[in-house]
């Protein structure tokens, strides 16, 4: 079947009702996703990440229905403007301060993953450093001049 013949899931504005009907679709995209996103924060922020990890599960396709919204919207720019219902400056707003709560969100999860590193990191050192001989070698030098190799160390990276 080619493009030609797929029918645009789209919803197109043709009047007044529907322009109204896009933007409260985004609305309400925006209600489902907001305390999703602001759950993740607190409890990334609070070092939960077990918990983090599963509202992230749930802002998957919170985030796709939100993303449609988007797409819905700017297909439909110009009628959009041309209509301009009433909610438009509600969803102004609203997104507004969910971009907000979006930065604030990518500046917590910036910070956890810099501590995993970190974490990771003085792991990895402690366990080669507890491998290293602590004697004296030859000529009454510390360290011996040689190493025992560290165990590898795997981590993983999906909790």
């Amino acid at each position: 079947m080619s493009d030609q013949h797929r029918p645009d899931p789209r919803p197109r504005v043709a009047s007044a009702q529907d322009a109204e009907a896009v933007v409260n679709a985004a609305i309400d995209a925006l209600d489902v996703i907001e305390p999703v996103i602001a759950e993740e924060t607190a409890l990334l922020r609070d070092g939960k990440m077990k918990a983090a990890l599963d509202v992230a599960e749930r802002k998957h396709p919170a985030a796709q229905a939100y993303q449609r919204a988007l797409e819905d919207l700017k297909a439909n720019a110009i009628a959009l403007g041309r209509y301009n219902p009433p909610s438009l400056a509600l969803l102004r707003k609203r997104h507004e301060s969910f971009s907000e709560l979006m930065s604030l969100n990518m500046a917590v999860l910036g910070t956890a993953k810099t501590v995993s590193e970190s974490i990771i990191r003085e792991l990895a050192n402690e366990v080669g450093q507890a491998r290293s001989p602590q004697g004296y070698g030859a000529y009454g030098q510390p360290g011996g001049g040689y190493r025992i190799p560290a165990a590898p160390l795997a981590v993983s990276k999906t909790l």
